[in-house]
């Protein structure tokens, strides 16, 4: 049954940021309704429990007046004794898909911010309003089970690897925006309406235009909000039914690649095969379509690419491995500019390994292996994963391969415990999965 706007209870809110501290945390704040909303109540839980809170302000540029909407915002969050951070969205946009990089904008800037100020979580305003309007903007697009869950109230920043280790939390995601603003008048607080919220141009608005004509005419938009609670279940139990798949019929190898078991017949292969490929590809982005690909050639006997990973057969094994095309890394010993990735302090390589040292150099392997790198050593490595390894010089040191050659201990982690649960999970994954992967990948090669 929906609420009725008065009765939205601010206390529900500050129940669900707590265990959020004690890292500093980000604030997406716009200055309308439902951020002010969000800042108000977030701006007195953080200070009674000594945490940092940062306001970011992201002004898009694509409005005159947008100058004047930042500073006004950054304005009231000073009065709670804040310090707002003001990024302005500078240069040419983009004819068409403007929301779609607007999006990809704000999403880098919470992750370069999270990092620099060492916060953990970034606090967004939507609300059920919002959800409904993401879970009929998929249906429309033909989405599955996957894309009907909507947004998540705890979720992973979605952007790898530069997101690595920062969280999005909606607490506001199971209020309406009608309650929200009865809340705010009652606190005679104003906000600001951004024209762009009535623009036909953009999809989401004629969605949300949509939803109100049926609301008008008896439909309720809260059935969609319930639809997505019951995928979110369904994609609860599938996740759960593959992690343990995973956990009693694969193997992770150190150097990156994934055996798969001869007779995989999972009910959820699907899902399985999907998870498997993000380890090895290192986009742990669900890529339904070609996790589909993979599997089918698997149960044809036949090898494949798709996802940024390739299925091969070396040995009478199947393996996922790494798609050498698709690696971010040239073979003459040089490394692309996006082949390393700032996340924090930690520098990650094609998404895959995390690689300490400073100094140490990698690039992939290639096809012609310095003379430290015995043909022995990759006997057991398919032949089409050999290019795409990580190959690694410590200053002064000997060249090796992470999983394969002593040389390299400690200066390389693959990353296939995080791939996976965030492939499968959303944000937290269950403790028995987490630490259970975590202790098969620490045994290395098996």
């Amino acid at each position: 049954m929906p609420l009725e706007p008065l009765d939205f209870d601010p206390d529900t809110v500050r129940r669900r940021l707590e265990g959020l501290g004690p890292a500093p945390c980000l604030l997406g704040l716009s200055g309308g309704g439902d951020s002010t909303a969000l800042l108000l109540i977030a701006a007195g839980w953080a200070r009674a429990q000594g945490i940092p809170l940062i306001p970011v302000i992201i002004d898009h540029g694509v409005r005159p007046e947008s100058a004047d909407e930042a500073d006004r915002a950054a304005r009231r969050a000073r009065q709670f004794g804040l310090s707002p951070v003001i990024i302005r969205w500078e240069g040419e946009k983009p004819a068409t898909g403007l929301q779609a990089a607007a999006r990809d904008f704000r999403l880098h800037t919470f992750a370069r911010l999270a990092h620099r100020h060492g916060a953990k979580t970034v606090l967004l305003g939507h609300t059920r309003d919002d959800q409904a309007e993401t879970v009929w903007m998929r249906l429309q697009a033909g989405g599955g089970p996957d894309a009907l869950c909507g947004m998540a109230m705890h979720g992973a920043l979605p952007l790898w690897p530069e997101g690595r280790g920062v969280s999005i939390v909606r607490p506001l995601l199971d209020i309406s925006r009608a309650q929200l603003r009865v809340w705010l008048t009652q606190q005679d607080e104003n906000w600001v309406d951004d024209p762009s919220n009535d623009n036909r141009t953009f999809t989401r608005v004629r969605n949300r235009q949509t939803l109100a004509r049926l609301a008008a005419k008896g439909f309720d938009p809260d059935a969609l909000c319930a639809l997505s609670e019951k995928f979110r279940a369904v994609r609860t139990q599938m996740s759960e039914a593959a992690a343990r798949e995973i956990m009693t019929s694969m193997t992770l190898l150190g150097w990156g690649g994934v055996r798969l078991p001869a007779d995989m017949a999972a009910p959820h292969a699907a899902k399985v095969m999907d998870a498997a490929r993000a380890a090895a590809s290192g986009d742990p982005v669900s890529r339904p379509e070609a996790s589909r690909r993979l599997w089918e050639a698997f149960q044809a006997g036949k090898p494949a690419t798709a996802g940024g990973a390739a299925l091969t057969r070396h040995r009478e094994k199947w393996y996922l491995v790494r798609d050498p095309g698709a690696v971010s890394g040239r073979a003459d010993g040089t490394s692309d500019p996006v082949s390393f990735i700032e996340a924090g302090n930690v520098r990650i390589w094609d998404g895959r390994f995390e690689i300490s040292g400073r100094n140490t150099q990698i690039s992939c392997l290639g096809k012609a292996y310095p003379r430290e790198i015995s043909a022995e050593c990759l006997a057991g490595i398919p032949p089409v994963a050999r290019p795409g390894l990580p190959l690694m010089r410590p200053p002064g040191g000997v060249p090796g391969i992470p999983g394969i050659t002593a040389e390299t201990g400690g200066l390389a982690k693959w990353l296939a415990p995080e791939l996976i649960c965030r492939n499968l999970f959303e944000d937290r994954p269950p403790a028995w999965f987490d630490m259970q992967l975590r202790d098969e990948t620490a045994q290395g090669s098996q």
